[in-house]
């Protein structure tokens, strides 16, 4: 009875890690450039049961084995390509194909801590930098990208020019295996030991911008599902405490 009531915890707390994400997912349906998340599923490893002290039988018998729950195996993020929406906004650039921005902030040394974002969603600051709307340089191969008119055009290769003079050329990374990359917030990723780059092979768009890959009606679904299935775990938690609660209180008065 004590393993019924563990194994609807585990169901519950699987199904409020899930819904954690999918919630997510749903807030961010309109972030430019966001990938959603999805949680796969895991039974927990069996366990050999052995029966003890049973006076029929002196010795210890193996009946068999069982798990006791299930568990969140892991997250992870779905990299699939998002709508673009032409918006003739001249900083907004969107990545069609994979590949990454690479953005950053400044180093005490000078130097650019590089972090990878698909939001191409562009301002400039005080003077005339490039920037991301969360305030992250945007880097181009000479280093933090100057535009002293405000003006300038992208290229498909990512060529930025001024004028009609090239003046720098966006950063835009590609990886072997984007699964590696590390999410840090919504629509900003770090690489981790196992990431390694590639050449971009993909074009940049100026005046688009890349929706989320959020399928808003499907979420909802999935939403309704994890709910459903939480209040069925629970009912059975209510149910195991019910019983034990006449096993403890009633069948000792017999």
């Amino acid at each position: 009875m004590v393993r019924g009531l563990y194994t609807a915890y585990t169901g519950m707390e699987a199904q409020q890690q899930k819904m954690d994400v999918v919630s997510n997912n749903l807030a961010n349906a309109n972030t430019a450039g966001f990938k959603k998340d999805a949680v796969t599923m895991e039974s927990f490893k069996e366990v050999l049961a052995i029966k003890i002290n049973d006076p029929m039988n002196k010795s210890n018998t193996n009946i068999g084995s069982m798990t006791l729950g299930v568990s969140v195996d892991n997250v992870y993020t779905n990299f699939e390509q998002g709508a673009l929406k032409h918006n003739e906004d001249p900083f907004s650039v969107a990545l069609e194909g994979p590949g990454m921005f690479v953005v950053g902030r400044m180093n005490d040394d000078g130097t650019i801590n590089e972090k990878f974002t698909r939001d191409g969603s562009f301002t400039l600051n005080a003077n005339n930098e490039l920037m991301t709307k969360d305030g992250n340089y945007v880097v181009g191969q000479e280093g933090i990208i100057t535009i002293p008119s405000g003006q300038f055009s992208v290229k498909e290769n990512g060529a930025i020019y001024e004028n009609n003079v090239m003046i720098d050329q966006l950063q835009i990374a590609g990886f072997e295996d984007y699964g590696t990359l590390r999410k840090i917030g919504n629509s900003l990723y770090d690489v981790t030991q196992q990431s390694v780059r590639t050449d971009f092979e993909g074009l940049a768009r100026q005046g688009y911008e890349e929706a989320s890959n959020v399928n808003s009606v499907r979420e909802m679904i999935d939403m309704i599902s994890v709910m459903r299935s939480y209040e069925a775990n629970q009912k059975v938690l209510t149910t195991y405490d019910e019983t034990l609660d006449n096993v403890v209180n009633n069948v000792g008065r017999l």
